[in-house]
């Protein structure tokens, strides 16, 4: 078992994330009634969940210039994605699809002092798909322009807390051990890489006192946490 994590893939390692997984291959993606999901699964059950939860989480992304301009595959996966770490939930910006494991098999992936285990798998489970939508509807609004990890992974942390429920943000606030206010200097790529957690706190947190400024200033090209040398 291992710390859920959410990775943000290129095109690069896609090859490597579909030979590590177990993936549905059931069939060809299946549209949502909604035309802008496609869904990958063995199950009809499993569909039409991850067809009402990819609606959610498109509404609850829908702030500070995020908005879907092309449809999303979602696929599910039954093991692991093996990319920088064992993830739980990844996109990959070429093909413009988010592997995701399936719900079922979420519990037995989380160590027991993660802070997600102490929510509940539905919960778990929207809140890395919101995650990974949010870093596919930034591709989509950047149109091919570039811009750095820290900021992609910024947006995606910050507004994935956002879409929590109240009780459910503050169990990860509580985990993470930070208070407001949050310095510019402690968004930093690093610090996601060793402390997630912290990152996605702090970067909530920041999110919460300047609102959509960052976010929209780091779509447009305006602003960066990224520190030059």
């Amino acid at each position: 078992m291992h710390n859920a994590r959410h990775c943000w893939i290129k095109a690069a390692t896609l090859a490597v994330t579909v030979g590590s997984a177990t993936v549905s291959g059931a069939a060809d993606p299946v549209p949502c009634d909604d035309p802008g999901f496609w869904v990958d699964a063995s199950e009809g059950a499993t569909q039409s969940m991850i067809c009402a939860a990819a609606l959610d989480a498109r509404r609850a992304l829908d702030r500070c210039g995020l908005s879907q301009t092309e449809p999303i595959t979602i696929e599910v996966v039954y093991s692991p994605i093996h990319n920088i770490g064992e993830c739980l939930a990844s996109f990959d910006c070429e093909l413009g699809r988010i592997q995701i494991i399936d719900r079922d098999l979420l519990r037995d992936h989380l160590l027991a002092d993660d802070a997600y285990a102490a929510l509940p798998d539905d919960v778990v489970f929207c809140s890395l798909l919101t995650h990974e939508l949010a870093h596919a509807l930034i591709e989509q609004k950047l149109g091919g322009r570039k811009i750095a990890p820290v900021d992609h992974e910024y947006i995606a942390n910050a507004l994935e807390l956002a879409a929590l429920a109240p009780e459910h943000r503050k169990t990860l606030l509580d985990a993470a051990g930070i208070e407001p206010p949050i310095s510019a200097e402690v968004i930093d790529i690093f610090i996601y890489g060793l402390a997630p957690r912290r990152f996605a706190a702090a970067s909530y947190l920041y999110f919460e006192a300047h609102g959509c400024e960052t976010v929209t200033g780091i779509l447009d090209g305006s602003t960066s946490f990224r520190i030059v040398p």
